[in-house]
């Protein structure tokens, strides 16, 4: 990925952060995934995944259904932080494409990040920046549906260290 600094991180179970500056979503997501598993390097499965602490907001967390096609994979949900910092509608539109609604800056990030999460079996951390005033932090962690399908959730959550509403894009209107 070309312009794109990004670096794959194999994260053991955290106790804490490890740098105060550390996003905390991001941080809290991988402790809270970790807690969903059953045993080192396996992936949680749906069927026993904890959701419940984050019916009310999932802040900047997101959750993507798919295959091996990046194409083909759909937003689940996502919270009203991760909506604003990628211009999004307030409720993920589960019709088209997850890819096609990120703006093209953030795109192969979320392309990366989803394909690299495919094959681990532990979070993948992207780290880098976009420009000189937007530093990111995402992690992309695999759940289980069933053993033997092709088709896999991706769990993950996006922060900017350094951005603020002036760095979003434009919002865009819902898609159906």
């Amino acid at each position: 990925m070309e312009g794109l600094p990004t670096e794959l991180k194999r994260v053991p179970p955290p106790a804490r952060p490890v740098r105060s500056s550390e996003p905390l979503d991001v941080q809290s997501t991988i402790e809270h995934w970790y807690r969903n598993t059953w045993g080192k390097d396996c992936i949680p499965f749906l069927d026993t995944f904890d959701f419940s602490p984050m019916k009310g907001d999932w802040g900047h967390r997101f959750l993507i259904c798919g295959g091996h096609a990046v194409e083909q994979s759909l937003f689940v949900t996502y919270g009203s932080k991760f909506a604003r910092l990628l211009a999004l509608p307030d409720k993920a539109v589960t019709k088209v494409p997850f890819i096609r609604q990120i703006h093209e800056p953030y795109r192969d990030m979320f392309i990366e990040g989803y394909k690299q999460a495919r094959t681990a079996s532990s979070p993948v951390i992207l780290e880098g920046a976009f420009d000189t005033a937007s530093e990111f932090e995402a992690v992309f962690m695999p759940i289980m549906l069933q053993p033997h399908w092709s088709k896999q959730l991706i769990l993950g959550s996006l922060e900017f260290r350094a951005a603020d509403a002036a760095f979003a894009p434009p919002r865009r209107a819902a898609a159906g």
